[in-house]
């Protein structure tokens, strides 16, 4: 197959998050602004979907969520470029979704909408709006996997986790019955323990004021160091069964954003409750949090060797 060239563009001055975008005009089968709640429309519910140049399917499928600290982040800004070639090249379908966010108001307050679960609930909805519409986009529902970085990691390791889980996603979204499952999860230096992810932010940046939120408290919807029993329940951690999928993690020891004890916490969980052979983790001692050393092409035969093997993709 040849080389697949995808470009980005900068953005624009309705682009909140000044990051690079994807410029979708080199990809000929794609479908893009998907709403994948169609009985409960919201603006950032969509997804985009990008097919092999070549080829009837059905594909293998790699679901992107991305990263932003729960506050920001787009479904086609640069988290998504960094997998998508790839991806494409191996003969994946590559879909890319977008959820609520906490985005911070002018006056410093977040918007609640995005906090959790609901926007856990969003991505849970789009894999089974993809599982349902598979014959449409050529989608193999039987090779689903999930991958992320930072906050886009802590979303895929809970979806994953709490796969068909009847209490952990919204009927009012539509499918219900459908399931949520998942054969493989990529999670890139992701948030797993709300709690020592929140300890590590006060001790980089300083106790906050009493009563001060940071992103992390506005995604879980109150202090979480204040709440901490309660917080627990929102940590991948916490749901892990024999029933988790096969995980790759890597992580930096160097991350200035994301403490790598949350990597360490999740692998040492899944290793316990699965066995060794459900999680591969790759610590990198220098690495900052999103170094681009992660996309180094040596790092990505690694994570797409094991994606295709976890798929079953020759």
């Amino acid at each position: 197959m040849a080389k697949i060239q995808i470009n980005t563009i900068q953005p624009g001055p309705d682009n909140p998050h000044n990051t690079p975008i994807l410029d979708p005009s080199g990809i000929s089968r794609k479908y893009l602004d998907l709403n994948y709640t169609p009985d409960n429309p919201h603006p950032m519910r969509k997804l985009d979907i990008y097919l092999p140049e070549e080829g009837e399917g059905p594909f293998p499928v790699l679901i992107h969520m991305h990263g932003g600290g729960f506050v920001g982040g787009l479904k086609n800004d640069f988290h998504a470029i960094n997998y998508m070639t790839e991806a494409l090249e191996a003969n994946l379908a590559f879909v890319s979704v977008e959820q609520r966010l906490c985005s911070r108001f002018p006056d410093g307050s977040f918007d609640p909408d995005g906090a959790f679960p609901g926007s856990l609930f969003d991505l849970k909805a789009a894999i089974r709006f993809l599982r349902v519409n598979a014959a449409a986009y050529l989608l193999d529902t039987a090779r689903f996997a999930l991958i992320g970085p930072s906050a886009g990691g802590y979303h895929v390791a809970m979806a994953a986790a709490t796969q068909d889980v009847p209490v952990m996603y919204d009927e009012s979204f539509g499918h219900k019955g459908v399931s949520e499952k998942v054969h493989a999860v990529i999670d890139m230096f992701g948030v797993s323990d709300l709690v020592t992810q929140q300890a590590f932010a006060h001790t980089k940046l300083g106790q906050p004021a009493p009563g001060v939120m940071n992103n992390h408290d506005a995604f879980f919807g109150a202090m979480i160091m204040e709440n901490q029993h309660l917080a627990r329940f929102a940590d991948p951690i916490r749901w892990i069964t024999p029933d988790m999928p096969p995980i790759l993690i890597q992580a930096g020891e160097a991350d200035q954003v994301v403490t790598v004890e949350c990597s360490r916490k999740l692998a040492r969980r899944v290793e316990e409750v699965c066995g060794k052979d459900r999680v591969v983790y790759n610590e990198f001692p220098d690495y900052a949090h999103g170094d681009p050393r992660f996309h180094d092409p040596a790092n990505k035969k690694h994570v797409f060797g094991w994606l295709l093997e976890k798929l079953n993709v020759r």
